[in-house]
């Protein structure tokens, strides 16, 4: 049961409550590349940081399968959209990270319908590597985004 706590650790800090849009206003000295796509790049990377945070944060309750099944799905549409701007660019890290997810999604779904020791096990080990792949991702992508980069207390 700790082990989703643990998991929100693993995956940043929770200091920062809101905005995933804080770098939007810091980009203004870069005009060698697109500016406009690289902000939309870096929202979209944003948008999946906050997601996985979101997703490796849920605590254990009656409604956790729900909750997982959600966040999955969000963390799967704002990898999507990452995904679609970014081009090739980070293509091992996205294609790591939706793996990771489609096993978490496989996990949740029995678990939603076999409640028992092993399908929680299942869970928990399927989620511990959502983490993992989400800071590989973003680790790459801090190189055009610096605000996607992991924060520096969860080293």
């Amino acid at each position: 049961m700790s082990g989703l706590v643990l998991l929100a650790a693993a995956c940043g800090s929770s200091g920062s409550s809101s905005g995933g849009h804080a770098s939007a206003g810091s980009s203004s000295s870069s005009a060698a590349a697109a500016p406009a796509a690289t902000s939309a790049l870096c929202e979209d990377v944003a948008a999946l940081r906050g997601s996985l945070q979101r997703l490796t944060s849920i605590k254990v309750s009656a409604n956790t399968v729900t909750e997982l099944k959600t966040g999955a799905q969000d963390v799967q549409s704002n990898l999507s959209a990452l995904s679609s701007a970014a081009g090739s660019l980070w293509s091992e890290q996205i294609g790591n990270l939706k793996s990771v997810l489609t096993k978490l999604q496989t996990s949740v779904s029995t678990l939603a319908t076999e409640r028992n020791a092993s399908s929680v096990s299942g869970v928990v080990t399927a989620i511990a590597a959502v983490p993992i792949a989400g800071r590989q991702l973003l680790t790459a992508a801090s190189s055009r985004c610096p605000s996607a980069s992991a924060s520096p207390t969860s080293s």
